[in-house]
């Protein structure tokens, strides 16, 4: 793990203006995975994999229990933040192929929502490293690149959705059956416990080195 990656506290140290947003896009999220999974047809096949592994516990994630998971230090959407090489790209001259588009961030208010994302990852990747750090798993690389990246670039790959933007622990439904559990019912040192699993395992994929990196 890099040494400038410090895991932060579940509560106590962090500014609320902050965090505030972070619970914002954390909650369009799970809304937006609620209705994938009220939607789908369980004969279709055609929902993403983490819906289609977890439909029923999707579907018992009322508002209440939305705003007690989101409520956590980091962010629960997945752009990527971990692997720099998904940002070599930026800055060059040729555009990412527009027909790369991911299964859980298509529709419009899944595009706002991944546009609020980069948006908010620019911004403190310029302002604060440390913190965009921790709250979105970004490498030290990752940070750097976003950070001398164009916010109309930013804004032109949230319209493409690209399948390396999903929900965070997309290869792990268990870490999410846990968080839904624990956050259904509404037991605070439960989910505590859990999203402490979570910001561990944030931890250790953004402290890895990737390609170029050290």
């Amino acid at each position: 793990m890099h040494e400038d990656f410090h895991p932060a506290p579940l509560s106590g140290a962090w500014d609320s203006a902050l965090l505030g947003p972070v619970a914002e896009i954390n909650v369009q999220m799970l809304e937006c995975l609620r209705q994938m999974a009220a939607e789908a047809l369980p004969e279709s096949g055609a929902a993403p994999r983490l819906v289609t592994a977890l439909r029923e516990d999707w579907r018992r994630l009322d508002a209440g229990a939305q705003r007690r998971l989101a409520a956590c230090p980091y962010l629960l959407l997945d752009a990527g933040f971990a692997q720099p090489q998904r940002w070599d790209w930026m800055g060059a001259a040729g555009v990412m192929d527009a027909t790369v588009r991911s299964g859980y961030f298509s529709g419009r208010g899944a595009v706002a929502l991944v546009r609020r994302t980069l948006v908010l990852a620019w911004h403190l990747a310029r302002s604060n490293r440390v913190t965009a750090r921790v709250i979105f798993g970004m490498s030290a690389l990752t940070a750097e690149r976003i950070a001398a990246t164009r916010l109309t670039d930013l804004e032109g790959l949230a319209e493409l959705a690209p399948g390396w933007i999903v929900p965070r622990w997309e290869q792990q439904p268990n870490v999410w059956r846990q968080l839904i559990a624990a956050a259904c019912r509404g037991q605070p040192l439960l989910l505590r416990q859990v999203q402490l699993r979570g910001l561990q395992l944030l931890a250790r994929s953004a402290g890895a080195r990737g390609p170029g990196e050290g």
